[in-house]
């Protein structure tokens, strides 16, 4: 829909993919995630999921959520398409260390430093850092917690491969991250 909140429905796919890698149908981390019409302002309308594996992907494609959402017409869900080989590859990356320059992760860590201050009987004593630390562009996909109920964002950042990279290393969201995970998913922008 184009009015719809792009990263509030990716926030949802993805939170949908995560419950599916974590379920007992898969048992590697090889489903990862793209965004074909991501742009400085918006990750989209559209989202992908990447995988060698065709049949994870029927699987997930096949996902109640997915139909449900699907026939309120929120979203349309295509069928597993097979991607050309030619096309570059890129990261989608989740990094939560950008949450460290947010005003309001500030706030919770401080919260946070104070109440295990306390608990040890110690007087919190916050030592006042300022941040000139310039951060690149991301996105923020809104995403609920299964476990505890809770909203939290996950910071997603595109990044451009200088050279052919074929990686299949996904977190449980379908994304690459900053060290262990260094899965890239085909550049779509072209195709879709």
């Amino acid at each position: 829909m184009p009015s719809a909140n792009h990263a509030f429905l990716a926030g949802r796919c993805i939170a949908c993919l995560h419950s599916f890698m974590t379920g007992p149908k898969i048992t590697n981390h090889g489903v990862g995630v793209s965004f074909p019409l991501w742009a400085t302002d918006t990750v989209g309308g559209s989202i992908a999921f990447v995988s060698k594996d065709n049949n994870a992907l029927s699987n997930l494609s096949s996902a109640r959520y997915f139909k449900n959402i699907a026939d309120e017409g929120f979203i349309e869900v295509s069928g597993v398409k097979m991607v050309p080989s030619t096309l570059e590859e890129v990261r989608f990356i989740r990094n939560q260390h950008i949450a460290k320059s947010f005003p309001g992760e500030i706030k919770r860590r401080l919260a946070r430093g104070k109440k295990r201050a306390e608990k040890r009987g110690e007087t919190f004593m916050p030592i006042s850092v300022v941040s000139d630390r310039l951060v690149d562009h991301c996105h923020v996909i809104p995403i609920d917690s299964r476990s505890s109920g809770q909203r939290f964002p996950l910071y997603v950042q595109l990044e451009a491969l200088s050279e052919e990279s074929k990686h299949d290393s996904y977190n449980s969201y379908g994304l690459a991250t900053q060290h262990s995970h260094t899965g890239s998913v085909p550049n779509l922008k072209h195709i879709t």
